[in-house]
């Protein structure tokens, strides 16, 4: 899914601990050592977040082709609304940071239900 050799050697051109990563996305530090040890795999949420941070497409930072391009596909903001439609699915939330964690993860549930239905 996501590139984890590059993940950690763009951590490392930015001159970031994996704690500093960690609080530039609100993760744990610890968080992010699971991930490029491979022992666990971001949610959209954090992909996102580590895109944002290390300046570097989504596309470029996932090899799993469930994850490339689903923002631009299928997210769209529209007066402050985070909205994802895929087929009959549709999700809704204020873009707030509040809000925007539980809506990638409810996101990443329904790639998964739609996928298993396919």
């Amino acid at each position: 899914m996501i590139d984890i050799k590059l993940i950690r050697e763009l951590r490392k051109e930015k001159g970031l601990t994996q704690a500093e990563l960690g609080d530039l996305i609100g993760a744990d530090g610890n968080l992010v050592s699971r991930w490029e040890r491979g022992r666990s795999v971001p949610s959209y949420y954090y992909m996102v977040k580590l895109s944002e941070v290390l300046e570097k497409p989504l596309d470029v930072l996932v090899k799993d082709e469930k994850y490339q391009n689903i923002k631009e596909r299928f997210v769209t903001e529209n007066k402050g609304t985070l909205i994802f439609e895929l087929g009959s699915q549709r999700l809704e939330v204020p873009a707030t940071s509040e809000f925007s964690q539980q809506f990638w993860e409810r996101v990443d549930k329904m790639i998964e239900k739609n996928a298993s239905n396919n």
